[in-house]
């Protein structure tokens, strides 16, 4: 039944209802509740309160058994299903209309010693055994500020739960009715509309089997009729397009043949006739381009323009080979095939496939290999002439052989640092590093690298010094890899300033992240430079770099960590006044809760 229209409607139909009526229900009972739940606490409490008042005058001087007869007079007169206790200052019992045998117990409830500190206190509880509710109300007799003892009302609230039980039931009786009268309704109307659909789907299914005679009679002018006047409008439409449909056939063939990757269908003037979702994301074309010219969307890369075609027009040869050039500097690689109908050649498909992604990983591997190749012939080349060096005889003259062995260890310990930060890059491109993230205290390990770095600062009459923001959140971060970083951009300014210079650590919350900078007063980055510096083996000043043992490898290894954090990191320099690097750190889960 549900497979139909019909059955749909009448479902969405009592599914409506239902849900309405739930909405209106659950405020209607709730309403119920809270109105008769409140009107019993309001007589309770009203009632407690007047005998408070009453009793007032009886128990702020000695209690006489006379007292004591007047007071429970009074407590008879109020009481009705409820049991109610008046208790003395002490709390027991003088007075009750309930059992006589507990006069002079002591009753140790909660909302009774409450009601002795003065408080009036209200609970509701169920009776274990029975199941019923009872709301206990505790009031304070007090003489002006004191309190002289405490009025303890026990009453059930059986009948209260049964009105509400038999409201509930007369609403719910009522809405299953209504569901059930609309449901009838449904299944009248579902039939109205679902009748002449259904004669419209025979009519097609017969269409489909190859019977196009077919005629739909139009009964109203709403939608429905609308329907079968383009029903009917269709199988014309059908019929004089089956002539056509031959002809396009050996076209859409080819086309659909080659839809994994982008096609594109062009006539014999080399205009687009047709172009796949594919083809259209690789060229981001997002106007329909049929009736263009191909060479409008594709552009030949300079080599092949220059080989090729010197006036820039593309030359669709079945079975070459071109490339080009794609938006957002995509390498689009393509095949032509041609398009035959009744003998003659009617046009080409060109399928494309995106070869970026692989020609910037080969020149990403030809670079890598190029770079470490000289990185380590240079320390090698000088290793082997000092090596030869003493061989030769410098090895007999004790200064010679102690600088040149001291040069082979500074170049042996730049190699080690070199295939150590090439190790730790190959884990962090490849996803194997561990992290050990928690919250942890910036300004504590700010003044550790200040802590780290004083002794070499005081050799060359440098400043260092930290500046945080008051209350400075904890950071979530691997503390490990973060020194590492602060280490390298420490290392990095105190190199490249010079003496009686000054390198200042600042920390200070941006919103959910806390931002870190370290700035110098050294030499600066050329502008030409700054674009380039993360990248691997990447230098300012080769000679320099080599003369502090760097290895043109640790800004590329801070900057994959911070964005392991999930932060950013940049750099702003000017030529002769210092340079500035910033980076952002998230803010601990705890401290944003907080």
């Amino acid at each position: 039944m549900l497979r139909s229209i019909r059955g749909k409607l009448v479902l969405i139909y009592l599914l409506l209802i239902l849900f309405a009526m739930q909405l209106i229900g659950v405020y209607f009972v709730r309403s119920i509740n809270s109105y008769f739940l409140g009107n019993f606490s309001t007589t309770i409490d009203t009632q407690a309160r007047f005998l408070s008042a009453q009793l007032q005058r009886y128990m702020d001087k000695e209690i006489t058994p006379e007292t004591l007869k007047d007071i429970d007079n009074l407590v008879t007169s109020f009481a009705s299903e409820s049991e109610i206790y008046v208790l003395n200052k002490s709390g027991t019992i003088i007075a009750t209309s309930a059992n006589k045998a507990t006069v002079g117990q002591k009753r140790l409830r909660t909302e009774v010693t409450r009601a002795l500190l003065g408080t009036k206190d209200e609970v509701i509880r169920e009776d274990s055994q029975t199941g019923q509710r009872y709301t206990f109300l505790a009031v304070p007799v007090k003489n002006g500020t004191e309190v002289v003892g405490a009025v303890y009302i026990e009453a059930p609230m059986t009948k209260i739960y049964k009105t509400i039980k038999e409201i509930n039931v007369m609403f719910y009786t009522g809405l299953l009715i209504a569901l059930a009268l609309t449901a009838v309704l449904g299944v009248a109307l579902a039939q109205t509309i679902t009748t002449p659909i259904v004669d419209i789907t025979k009519k097609a299914k017969a269409m489909a089997r190859g019977d196009f005679d077919q005629v739909v009679e139009v009964r109203s002018d709403d939608e429905i009729g609308q329907l079968g006047e383009t029903f009917n409008f269709l199988i014309q439409r059908l019929k004089e397009a089956l002539s056509e449909n031959e002809q396009e056939r050996e076209k859409l063939e080819a086309i659909v043949s080659h839809m994994s990757d982008g096609v594109i269908a062009v006539d014999s003037e080399k205009r687009i006739l047709l172009m796949n979702p594919a083809a259209r994301l690789l060229l981001g074309s997002a106007d329909d381009p049929v009736g263009e010219p191909i060479d409008s969307l594709l552009i030949l890369e300079e080599e092949t323009e220059r080989r090729e075609d010197p006036e820039r027009r593309i030359r669709l040869i079945p079975g070459r080979e071109l490339y080009f050039k794609g938006p957002e500097g995509r390498t689009l690689r393509g095949y032509a095939s041609p398009i035959r109908a009744e003998g003659h050649n009617e046009g080409q498909v060109i399928v494309l496939r995106d070869i970026t992604k692989e020609e910037r990983q080969e020149q990403a591997r030809r670079d890598f290999v190029a770079n470490v190749s000289h990185e380590i012939r240079t320390p090698l080349t000088t290793i082997k002439s000092y090596l030869e060096a003493l061989d030769d005889g410098a090895v007999e003259e004790p200064s010679l052989r102690s600088r040149f062995l001291q040069v082979i260890q500074n170049e042996t310990e730049r190699m080690v640092r070199m295939v150590a930060d090439l190790l730790q890059l190959s884990r962090l491109d490849a996803g194997k590093m561990q992290w050990s993230f928690q919250s942890t205290d910036l300004v504590r390990m700010l003044d550790d690298v200040v802590d780290r770095f004083t002794f070499q600062c005081s050799q060359r009459e440098i400043s260092m010094y930290v500046e945080v923001a008051l209350h400075l959140p904890q950071v979530h971060v691997d503390p490990d890899k973060l020194d590492q970083v602060l280490d390298n951009l420490a290392t990095n300014a105190i190199k490249h300033t010079p003496e009686k210079g000054s390198v200042r650590l600042t920390a200070a919350q941006k919103g959910d992240v806390v931002e870190v900078k370290v700035t110098d007063t050294g030499i600066g980055i050329p502008p030409k430079d700054l674009p380039r510096i993360f990248e691997r083996f990447y230098r300012v000043d080769k000679a320099r770099s080599r003369k502090y043992g760097g290895t043109g490898l640790g800004l590329s290894i801070a900057k994959q960590i911070i964005e392991a954090h999930g932060g950013d990191i940049w750099i702003e320099s000017l030529v002769g006044e210092g340079t500035t690097v910033t980076f952002t750190l998230p803010v601990a889960a705890k401290e944003i809760a907080s």
